[in-house]
This record gives structure tokens, sequence and C-alpha cells, in this order.
């Protein structure tokens, strides 16, 4: 396989170009759109590129101090956006969703990364940082819509909680922290059914592009989804778990 083909300043910004499309679209539809798409785009663009510089930083220094503050931001940034997105309480359930995190990071990441790809060392930035930032992108869309789905339920559900409470249910909140599993992971699900048929996954593709045998690409894509998917399994269930036990008070009210 050949080396990573370069993509030069000047072709990118002409690919830019392209955004003039959807740019004519919103404007002849009347959607408003324009400002945010100009903003979106300068945001992705400004914050990759910081990124892409840290993480080189990152790859020559090899502290893993370093690579720890840097995936503590991760953690609490994704937390941060969980609770804005799923439309709660910040002060009230961003506990919940970084110990979910933190549960599902330390559970998966040192296995993988020392039990199947065999970095040395595990935490070295090169790993780390990009796995982390997989899982944790996909914990993240888990958990919004697990939040979202429990806790709009327990509100427009009240009476059928109350029931459940007033005829003496071990567990009332149990219904609804098992639809908001089923709605957070279902997406996961479908996407490794069709995985390799409906659509070629990114990170496969880039190592295809990058120049890996297409095999080894698939055994690194295979690692990825059995990792997202266990991560996304352990966060959702941790953050509903301790967000259950303090979304109630002491009679066993919810307190929206």
């Amino acid at each position: 396989m050949g080396e990573t083909l370069a993509i030069s300043h000047w072709a990118l910004a002409g690919f830019y170009t392209l955004f003039i499309i959807p740019l004519f679209l919103f404007r002849y539809w009347q959607l408003g759109l324009g400002k945010s798409l100009i903003a979106a785009v300068l945001r992705m663009t400004i914050q990759l590129s910081i990124v892409g510089l840290y993480l080189q930083t990152l790859f020559e220094f090899q502290n893993p101090w370093l690579n720890s503050l840097w995936l503590s931001v991760m953690v609490v940034v994704a937390g941060s956006s969980i609770c804005k997105r799923a439309g709660v309480s910040a002060k009230r359930f961003l506990p919940a969703v970084l110990i979910g995190h933190l549960v599902a990071m330390l559970g998966v990441l040192p296995l993988m990364l020392a039990g199947v790809i065999k970095a040395e060392p595990w935490w070295q930035a090169q790993y780390l940082i990009p796995v982390a930032g997989m899982l944790l992108g996909n914990c993240l869309s888990a958990n919004v819509l697990a939040l979202e789905r429990w806790y709009s339920s327990l509100k427009d559900r009240a009476e059928e909680y109350q029931f459940y409470l007033a005829m003496g249910a071990p567990n009332p909140g149990e219904p609804f922290i098992r639809e908001a599993v089923k709605a957070a992971l279902a997406p996961q699900l479908a996407a490794m059914t069709t995985l390799g048929i409906v659509s070629l996954p990114g990170m496969m593709t880039g190592q295809i592009l990058g120049g890996t045998e297409p095999l080894l690409a698939v055994k690194y894509q295979l690692a990825i989804m059995v990792a997202i998917f266990i991560s996304a399994s352990l966060s959702v269930a941790t953050t509903l778990a301790i967000a259950s036990k303090t979304a109630f008070n002491v009679y066993g009210e919810f307190q929206k």
C-alpha cells in the first residue's frame, strides 16, 4: 500500500467553495441558516486546526499527564454538551454524566489500547486521544438520547410514575430507565447491523486512504465498534443509575 497523499492548503480552500451550494439553497428556501452555517464552518475549521497543533505537541512530548489533562477536558466538554442538548440541569446531572464517562473510559480504553492494539505504552497520545475521541463522541450521542427520553418521560407521564409509586413498586422509575436505554442504544445497534453494506465507517476509510491494508483496517474498525458499543452501554447505564438517585426526594417524588 502507498503512503498517505498530501492535501494542499489551496486544494482544501477551493473545496470549501462548495459551501456556496447549501448557502444558495438556504437563501432560496428562506431558511435563515446561512449565518449558522458560516459560523459552524468557521468554528469547525478553527477548532480542528487548534486541536491538530495541540495533538502534534502531545505526540512529540508523549507525557501521560498532558494526555490525561486533554482527556479530562474532552470529558468535561462532552458532559456539559450532553446536559445542554438533553435539556437537563447541568448542576444536578453533570456529575452523573461525568462519572458515566469516566467509568466507560476506564473500563474500555486500557483494555483496547493495551490488550487489542498493544500500543506501548498504552497511553501514548497517537492512540489514546483519537480512540478516546471516538468513544466520547458516541457516548455523547447515546447519553443525550438517554437523558432526554428519561427526563421528558418522567415529566410527561408523571401520573404513570405516581401510579407505580402508589402501588409500592420497589423501583417505580425502572420502566422509564429501560425505555431510555433502548432509545439510546438503538442507533448503535442499527449502525453495527448495516456496517459494511450501507456505509463504510470513517475510521476504516481513513486508514485505507492512509495506506493501511484493508483487512487490517477492518480489524481496527471491528475493535473500535466493539469498544464504542460497550463504552456507550457503560456510560448510559452509569449515568441513568446515578441520575435516578438524585432526581427524586426522600418520598420518591420526581423533582423537575
